[in-house]
């Protein structure tokens, strides 16, 4: 089955999203974006594809070790930015300041994936919040994204192992797994 391990957000960071890009008009300013269903929002620490029965279990281990050496922290969002840059434009995102819990647990999270030969995508990780996919043409000014400025902050208390569905209307996330810290 197709899985990730991420974090979730709380229902009222998602929808201060949403009215965030309601309210500011943003979908009116940026065409050519399929944006992320908000209530599929979620911050990726790690994409593992195709894994098996067997391997679903041993990450499920992983998570509850990793779950017992942390402790809740918070994650701040803010700005905008394109991955890989703003000329040739492929995912619209929303920042996280980098903190240092957040960079332990996604190296504890690799180590235990490492360890347990579990594969998984070794991109160098640059923490985001994905909120559309472009396909070329994006039709935009580059500064816009620069004059928008969301802002919010929450407190990370668990991690998920996710199962993602490719369906027509788009992927369906389901949590299999979710661990809280300490």
């Amino acid at each position: 089955m197709r899985s990730f391990i991420a974090i979730d957000l709380s229902p009222s960071i998602k929808a201060s999203i949403n009215d965030f890009i309601q309210q500011n008009n943003v979908k009116k300013y940026f065409s050519g974006i399929r944006w992320i269903k908000f209530h599929n929002l979620h911050i990726t620490l790690a994409f593992l594809g195709e894994i098996s029965i067997d391997e679903v279990s041993t990450v499920k281990k992983i998570l509850e070790n990793i779950s017992l050496k942390h402790m809740s922290f918070p994650i701040e969002l803010s700005g905008f930015g394109f991955f890989p840059n703003f000329k040739n434009p492929k995912v619209l995102w929303i920042g996280i300041k980098e903190q240092p819990e957040l960079m332990t647990l996604k190296q504890d999270i690799d180590m235990g994936l490492d360890t347990f030969n579990i594969f998984y995508d070794k991109k160098p990780f640059s923490p985001h919040l994905t909120i559309g996919r472009i396909k070329p043409p994006l039709k935009f000014k580059p500064e816009i994204a620069e004059t928008l400025d969301f802002k919010a902050s929450f407190l990370v208390t668990e991690i998920h192992l996710m199962k993602s569905d490719l369906l027509p209307g788009g992927p369906v996330y389901t949590d299999l797994y979710n661990v809280k810290f300490g």
